[in-house]
């Protein structure tokens, strides 16, 4: 299901931590960060984290490396998910951050009013 947010109130919405993401060999450690983060969080239902994937203008080069960063971490995040033997509880929003960085929020579902 797809809702439409205000690109300002995602920008603006406070999460526990932000990673930008630039290169591949970043995202087995930044993967393991969200997924200690999300383990802690995740009896207690307050999971939020945004994550920064490079963003240029005029360069669909750019463009098709962030999507394939983006595809890289949310693999391993969720394979990470499945070897804590934990679900994964997440809903997700993607936009358009600045124009430096593409923003992706991860959070627990009970965040959703926010976005309302």
């Amino acid at each position: 299901m797809f809702y439409l947010v205000d690109t300002q109130t995602l920008k603006s919405f406070r999460t526990d931590f932000t990673v930008k993401v630039d290169s591949f060999e970043d995202v087995p450690e930044i993967s393991r960060k969200i997924l200690d983060h999300y383990v802690k969080c995740y009896s207690h239902h307050n999971f939020t984290y945004r994550i920064l994937l490079p963003r240029a203008v005029d360069s669909h080069e750019v463009h098709n490396n962030s999507k394939k960063l983006g595809m890289f971490l949310q693999n391993e995040f969720l394979s990470g998910i499945r070897k804590a033997k934990l679900k994964a509880n997440i809903k997700e929003f993607r936009y358009v951050h600045d124009n430096t960085y593409y923003g992706w929020i991860l959070l627990d579902p009970s965040f959703s009013n926010h976005f309302e």
